[in-house]
């Protein structure tokens, strides 16, 4: 078995240099049976602690150490260390520095042990200084909430200094982990029994029928995620398949459809019946879409490796009755789930991916039939991507116009759009927006 701190270190020192999302290296951690399956809880802890309050640690840190001159791997045992001292109150300093210590011995010598050792006791000794010490508003609480200076910026302009303060603050708590149930296979009553068999406890979407929400356990590696009878997906993302609404006979597009959690949902709510076509850019993204089709047992879902700016090439205009574009984004709606999304963005990044859904808008409003349904999603936050492209839609797209009662057939207040900023359900952070085609 693995150290847990090492396997910590580890996966922070990859996240950090860009090298994987913490996510899925944590998964495929707890997967390959290395760590001990009493330590996941702690692992989870303290490499999510350590991404999430990275400028928080260091703005503590260069106080004690050259943040310039230190090398990397160093500063991830000390951030991992100070997460722990500072974040964390149930483990003993002593047996932190003493972790911290063998991991810097075993991977860069005496020397290295000795450094991180003089530094951790140095901030043992002295403490932290406060954060009430920064008088700028939105430095502060860029420090205090570990969000980088520009997209707190950005969100104050857009949202106001309480709506930004509650997402940064939710972008810093655990993600949870929802589901949803494969009524193709069985009753939603039925899976949930079969679920509580194998001692996973897990509580109802208020009225996504098929969303459940993992209370305790772990389905991963369990008989019904391997035979298909469940897929990991957030409650806001069953939402967008929920609000493009198909019925069993239509024709539907996913123009962006890795990694096919939305295209099987779709195809799921059309009973395995009508035609879905799911179109990605990359053949190893095609592959998972046709991994989890194949997992879940759906018949009337066709790949196509096809760039959504040019779908025209493949299909004729007017082909189908539902087409859904949820936009490669930002993805700010989801940094709970993957807190480095933070640090590897930029305001650059923002006005580079806006061009790239116009294009893709473009070109897939052609393929609507009249009378049918578009929807847009994105999971970001972010006026630009999501209300200024909803006007974009409307300005160059007269026959288009946003249709509420999708929405309202849910009890969500809604003009053709919604914004997630805040829920109780612990959800993603998506944007909806719904469009009629005139017949």
């Amino acid at each position: 078995m693995k150290n847990v701190r090492k396997a910590a270190f580890e996966i922070v020192t990859k996240v950090l240099g860009g090298n994987g999302y913490s996510n899925l290296l944590l998964n495929q951690m707890i997967k390959s049976k290395e760590i001990d399956p009493v330590d996941v809880s702690l692992l989870t802890e303290i490499v999510y602690g350590t991404i999430q309050n990275k400028i928080t640690l260091d703005y503590y840190l260069k106080d004690f150490i050259d943040m310039k001159k230190t090398k990397g791997w160093v500063k991830n045992i000390l951030r991992i260390s100070l997460y722990q001292m500072h974040f964390l109150d149930k483990i003993p300093n002593h047996a932190i520095l003493n972790e911290a210590v063998t991991l810097a011995k075993d991977r860069g010598g005496k020397n290295s042990g000795n450094f991180v050792n003089a530094v951790l006791r140095n901030i043992s000794r002295k403490g932290l200084k406060s954060l009430d010490d920064i008088k700028d508003q939105t430095e502060r609480l860029s420090i205090q909430t570990s969000h980088p200076r520009w997209l707190v910026s950005l969100w104050l302009e857009q949202y106001g200094l309480d709506t930004t303060t509650k997402l940064c603050n939710a972008n810093n708590s655990r993600p949870s982990i929802h589901c949803r149930l494969n009524l193709t296979k069985d009753d939603s009553n039925s899976l949930i029994k079969k679920l509580e068999d194998q001692e996973i406890e897990v509580s109802r979407h208020p009225f996504i029928e098929e969303g459940v929400k993992i209370i305790k356990g772990n389905i991963i590696g369990t008989s019904l995620y391997t035979d298909g009878y469940l897929t990991i997906q957030d409650f806001s993302s069953m939402l967008v398949a929920k609000i493009l609404d198909p019925s069993e006979s239509d024709d539907v597009l996913d123009t962006c459809a890795a990694p096919g959690g939305k295209t099987t949902h779709i195809a799921e709510l059309m009973s395995n019946s009508g035609s879905v076509s799911a179109c990605d850019i990359y053949d190893h993204k095609i592959k998972l879409i046709d991994e989890h089709v194949d997992r879940l047992g759906l018949k009337q879902i066709k790949t196509y490796k096809q760039d959504a700016r040019e779908l025209t090439k493949e299909f004729k205009a007017g082909t189908f009755d539902r087409v859904l574009i949820d936009a490669p984004c930002s993805g700010l709606g989801v940094i709970k789930r993957k807190p480095e999304i933070k640090y590897h963005k930029s305001r650059k990044d923002l006005s580079q991916i806006v061009k790239l859904q116009k294009e893709i808008i473009d070109d897939a409003v052609k393929l609507l039939k009249p009378g049918g349904r578009l929807v847009y999603s994105t999971c970001t936050i972010n006026k630009r991507e999501n209300e200024d492209i909803v006007n974009y839609i409307l300005k160059n797209n007269s026959e288009l116009s946003l249709y509420s009662e999708p929405f309202k057939q849910f009890g969500l207040d809604s003009d053709g759009t919604l914004q997630i900023l805040d829920n109780d359900l612990g959800a993603d952070l998506f944007f909806i927006a719904c469009f009629r085609k005139q017949v």
